[in-house]
């Protein structure tokens, strides 16, 4: 099973909180939402993955480092960031799938297995491109966030809401029903880092 968020290792330019940048063939492993990096054949990690602030791919795709999580930028303000973070979804992955399609424990122990040899403990890259292409895909669960002074928020109109000033708040929502906002698409989600990010700088 292939454990990582691209389809393979990428060149990157990696901005360290240190304000060093480097570069690297990188890729987001799923289990720990760990970057990992390819030297020839071999793959390596780093113990401190919060070192890296950001991580930008040749097409100018970001990822933010926060609460231990690489968040992709899909809009940013000087004040907020809107996300997408997106994870292995284990729930299903250890539910399985038996016969006739019913649970089976010993299916979910084997696309464990699967995840967990080619990712972290054969960190041999020939190898784990052998279970990319004969293997099964991980679920994913990706989610809209928003990151704000250095914090994580789901993208919900009660979480946001609250981040406002008190005497904001009633305006927001209705600025949320005249745009028909809906908060599991990026369109709408967009209109509302622009409409936030003043009320946040207050």
């Amino acid at each position: 099973m292939w454990p990582y968020l691209f389809t393979d290792f990428t060149e990157a330019t990696l901005h360290f909180r240190s304000g060093e940048t480097g570069q690297a063939k990188v890729n987001i492993h799923l289990l720990h939402n760990d970057l990992h990096y390819l030297n020839g054949s071999k793959i390596f990690t780093t113990d401190n993955q919060n070192d890296v602030a950001r991580v930008v791919l040749p097409d100018s795709t970001a990822f933010v480092r926060c609460e231990n999580l690489y968040i992709e930028v899909l809009g940013e303000t000087p004040q907020a960031i809107l996300g997408r973070r997106t994870t292995g979804d284990f729930d299903r992955l250890t539910q399985g799938t038996g016969a006739y399609g019913t649970s089976s424990s010993t299916s979910a122990v084997d696309n464990l297995s699967s995840l967990q040899i080619g990712g972290l403990t054969n960190l041999n890259y020939d190898l784990i491109r052998v279970e990319r292409e004969n293997g099964q895909t991980l679920p994913l669960s990706v989610r809209f966030c928003f990151v704000i002074d250095g914090q994580l928020y789901n993208a919900n109109k009660r979480t946001i809401s609250k981040l406002l000033p008190e005497a904001d708040q009633k305006e927001f929502n209705t600025f949320l029903k005249k745009n028909k906002v809906k908060w599991n698409r990026e369109e709408g989600l967009q209109k509302v880092l622009e409409y936030i990010s003043p009320l946040l700088a207050k």
